[in-house]
């Protein structure tokens, strides 16, 4: 069985915020990982343990709301409230993260609340027999978030697999334009409908997605075909370490459907979440690469009004990291500006 060992883990620390890339051996990037202001007001994590106070029960959808003692709200699911009342405290773990409008998940749990770096949690998810080799490289960290965005990858044989998340599922369509296959009509669509499970497992780890998940096939298959196509995408999610997935063999319309659990937010939603900050740590990581590229120069940083809530929101953090990577090298403009920018002193 072919089974994927990570080769290397980018990393770029840039003010206020940490991105993470793991490769796998063929050097492609295959999870990210993203703390903004080293975790501080942060949605919870998954894994992580939190102290809860049980708010309200949800009898018609068999749960509970919780408030984390964060104030972050979640859903406990509950088959029976077990002498819980409203009100009560307990202890739980997060086993799916907010995404877009649906709330963090838990579970109970026996264990203590916990403040476990971050990063550390997230690796301890692999099957890292030993750790790889972690070193800084800003411009393929950057290519990696910029792929985990992107609405059609090409696939390394040629071909591309265009991806549109929807609310109910998450679909994949194989297009086989620029790929150059010999053999028959069979043999070329079994080929590349095997990259597109192997490229579709790659992307649901790389983007933190689960739930549904349907490949459209290139046609022409067969029962045999399809056996293979099953157990290629098996093999595909098991490599990259998703646990509880589920596929089934590609319906008479050349669909193959698959189900994952959510645990992580995907990336996007991440970056979504708040675009006025996400504007602000663009333009930190901007002035970064000219601060590097210009030792000696100093820069004043013009915000948009999204962008200045979010650093008025984080003022004293934003205020500490510029201090920490530039010195006094960059300053904020007190004015508004219709966009972010930067300008030399």
């Amino acid at each position: 069985m072919n089974v994927v060992r990570y080769s290397r883990i980018l990393i770029h620390d840039a003010p206020g915020e940490r991105r993470a890339v793991l490769l796998d051996a063929r050097g492609r990037p295959c999870r990210l990982f993203i703390e903004r202001w080293g975790g501080v007001g942060e949605p919870a994590r998954y894994g992580s343990v939190h102290e809860a106070r049980l708010r309200a029960f949800a009898d018609p959808i068999g749960g509970a709301f919780l408030e984390l003692e964060s104030g972050e709200e979640a859903f406990l699911r509950l088959k029976d409230p077990n002498g819980l009342t409203q009100g009560a405290r307990m202890i739980v773990e997060i086993v799916s993260e907010a995404r877009e409008d649906k709330l963090a998940r838990a579970v109970q749990s026996a264990s203590e609340p916990n403040c476990k770096d971050t990063w550390t949690s997230r690796l301890s998810d692999f099957d890292l027999s030993e750790l790889p080799q972690e070193q800084g490289d800003n411009e393929a960290v950057a290519a990696a978030f910029d792929e985990a965005l992107s609405p059609s990858i090409t696939m390394p044989d040629g071909g591309q697999l265009h991806i549109d998340r929807t609310r109910a599922l998450t679909a994949f369509d194989t297009d086989t334009s620029g790929r150059v296959q010999k053999g028959s009509a069979g043999a070329r669509a079994l080929a590349v409908n095997k990259d597109a499970a192997r490229e579709m497992a790659r992307q649901v780890s790389l983007r933190g997605l689960g739930g549904n998940l349907v490949l459209d096939c290139v046609a022409p298959l067969n029962k045999a075909a399809n056996e293979q196509l099953k157990a290629t995408a098996e093999t595909a999610f098991k490599a990259y370490d998703i646990p509880g997935i589920k596929v089934l063999r590609p319906s008479p319309l050349g669909l193959m459907e698959a189900s994952a659990p959510w645990r992580y937010a995907p990336i996007e939603d991440r970056l979504m979440a708040i675009p006025g900050e996400t504007e602000l740590l663009d333009l930190f990581r901007a002035v970064q690469r000219e601060a590097a590229a210009n030792p000696s120069a100093l820069f004043e940083l013009t915000l948009s009004k999204p962008a200045r809530t979010a650093y008025l929101d984080r003022q004293a953090e934003a205020k500490t990291e510029l201090a920490h990577h530039f010195g006094g090298r960059v300053s904020i403009a007190e004015t508004v500006a219709d966009k972010s920018g930067m300008r030399k002193r």
